[in-house]
Formats: C-alpha cells, structure tokens, sequence
C-alpha cells in the first residue's frame, strides 16, 4: 500500500477520514499504487465533498425552516383582514356626512289574519344610540314581511309621526301578505332626510335593533279565527240556564205571596 516510510502522512490522511465522518478502512480501500500525496489529496477531495454535502442539507434545511415561517406569517396576516374589515363595516347607503339608524321596530298586535290592521312603529337616529332623532323627508319607509311561506315588500309606506324620530306604519293584511310566523323589516337605505342622508345601512328588525322590549314578528293566519257556537255555550251557557232559574223561583215565590194574601 503506502511506504512506511512516512507514517506521518498516514496518520494526516487517517485524521482526515475520522474528521469527515470515512471509515478507517478507507485507507484500505485506496489502490496500492497510490503515493502518500495521491491519498492525501484524494482524502481531501473526498472530505470536501462530504463537507459540502452537509453544508447543503444544513442550508436546505434552513431554507425550509425560513420558508415556514414566512408561510406561518402570511398566514397569520391574512387571518386578520376579515376581522379588520369586520371591525369597521361601511354603509352602502347614499350619505353626505351623518348615518341613518333604525333604532326601534316594534309591530301590534302579534297575531293577526287577513283583514287585520297591524301598526308598526319606527325610530330612527343619526347615531346607533338613538338620542339623535331624525326628520323623515319624505316620510316614507319601505317594509318587508318575511316567513318560510314568502315574503311581501311594501315600497315608500307613508309613516306619520307623532314625535320626533317616531314614526307610525299602519298595513291592513292582505291576501298576498306571507302566513305563519312573519317578521317586519325595515328596508335598507330607505329612510332619507332633507340633506340627502340614507339608511339603515342593512334591512332592520326588532332582532338587530338596540332596543330590547320591540317585537317586529306577527302570527299570521289565512283567515280570521271566529269562536266556534260550541265554545259560546260552554263559556256562557252556564251562566245563563242559573239566571233563568232564579228568574224562575222568584216569579213563583211571588204567585205564592199573592195567594196567601187573597
């Protein structure tokens, strides 16, 4: 194999593989035609390029640990736009500086048929609050009536007002108004003032206003429910058969006076 003659080459060459990670039977493995300097140099060949396969793996890996990272921060960043935009919504309603807000639907009676007068009070204010009222022009609102059976739109109901920001919507049931449970909505954008100022930014009702005592849903019927003659009797029949007794009694009581006397 190598001369003996230079063990110090040898043991360089050997120091060689055990610091790139060779076996010591590599030497072995050299041809013995080999000079100490051949092996030397081929050691090092060798040991540079294990060394710059590790230097890669430990780059790539860094590379895809950088890149999760950066995956992660997109992530993360993109997760929070929806809730920055629903933070802030914005109005699609016409406007010239000042919102327009419907505050209170509150509908009566909360049963109803077709031929009923339902009456459907509206507050609206400049501020969700509603401690800003606001002047109707023109006093009119537009209306939905929804349920799973369809729904009725009422476009520009007059709405008289009684005080400021208040205002009254009076609708007889027809026969194309939905039945069943039926909630009143106050349609978007359809309340304006004198300064060119709309709202509600979203069709409004009881459930989304601030108010908690208002109630926008009416029960429905097709037709208006009479008492039936059965239940007249068993509420008044009673009370009528004992006024008829007593009326009774007392005629004969009196005849009876009237013989003793004669």
């Amino acid at each position: 194999m190598f001369g003996r003659s230079n063990s110090s080459s040898l043991l360089h060459i050997a120091l060689l593989c055990k610091t790139c990670g060779l076996s010591p039977l590599y030497l072995v493995s050299l041809s013995p035609k080999c000079s100490l300097v051949q092996g030397w140099a081929i050691s090092w060949v060798i040991c540079l390029n294990q060394k710059s396969k590790k230097l890669s793996a430990t780059v790539l890996v860094l590379l895809k640990r950088s890149w999760t990272v950066v995956f992660v921060m997109l992530l993360l960043f993109g997760s929070t736009l929806p809730m920055a935009a629903a933070a802030s919504p914005k109005s699609s309603c016409p406007t010239t500086g000042k919102g327009v807000f419907v505050v209170m639907v509150d509908s009566n009676p909360k049963s109803a048929a077709v031929g009923t007068t339902v009456v459907t009070t509206v507050a609206v204010s400049y501020d969700s609050s509603g401690v800003n009222p606001v002047t109707l022009s023109p006093r009119t609102i537009s209306f939905r009536w929804v349920s799973t059976a369809g729904e009725k739109i009422v476009k520009n109901a007059p709405v008289p007002t009684s005080s400021s920001g208040i205002y009254t919507y009076t609708q007889t049931v027809g026969d194309d108004f939905p039945t069943g449970s039926v909630t009143i909505f106050v349609v978007a954008c359809s309340c304006s003032d004198d300064q060119g100022n709309y709202g509600p930014p979203s069709d409004m009702n009881s459930d989304s206003s601030i108010y908690e005592k208002d109630g926008s849903s009416v029960e429905i019927g097709a037709t208006m429910q009479q008492p039936a003659t059965q239940d007249l009797l068993a509420a008044y029949g009673v009370p009528i058969v004992i006024a008829i007794v007593v009326i009774v009694a007392l005629l004969l009581l009196v005849l009876r006076t009237r013989k003793k006397k004669t």
